[in-house]
């Protein structure tokens, strides 16, 4: 990851209430293209919205994409229906989750079991990171 990011971002997003196929509620963000998503709450999208906009700003500065800088939130033109309402999220666990730098493990098996692992052509770097994601309930 790059030095000197901010600790947070905070975009004005737009929420709308659908009624075409069901009842239920969008949210875009108008400075940042494609970021957006939906729930059946307003609630819901609220929470929605904080999720997907750690994402997206965690991805473009781990990708090295240019970040936006965001509207400010009195210059947002709303339409009709929609709240505005300012989206703040702080960063450091969103960078860690989109992490994939590696780090290096020193660990212990039983000789005959590394001996047997290496004849079968097992990778055990891949093996331990299955066995955490299935211990840790990751997918």
């Amino acid at each position: 990851m790059k030095k000197n990011l901010p600790e947070r971002y905070a975009y004005p997003a737009c929420f709308t209430p659908c009624h075409d196929d069901g009842d239920y509620w969008v949210v875009r963000f108008p400075d940042l293209d494609g970021c957006m998503t939906n729930a059946e709450t307003l609630e819901e999208t609220i929470e929605q919205a904080h999720n997907i906009l750690e994402d997206y700003m965690a991805l473009l500065e781990r990708d090295g994409h240019v970040v936006p800088k965001p509207t400010q939130y009195e210059n947002v033109k709303a339409e009709r229906n929609e709240i505005v309402q300012l989206v703040v999220v702080p960063m450091a666990s969103a960078r860690r989750r989109w992490d994939e730098s590696s780090v290096k493990k020193t660990l212990t098996l039983p000789r005959w079991l590394d001996e047997m692992g290496q004849q079968a052509g097992f990778n055990f770097s891949q093996i331990l990171q299955e066995g955490l994601r299935n211990r840790l309930n990751i997918q």
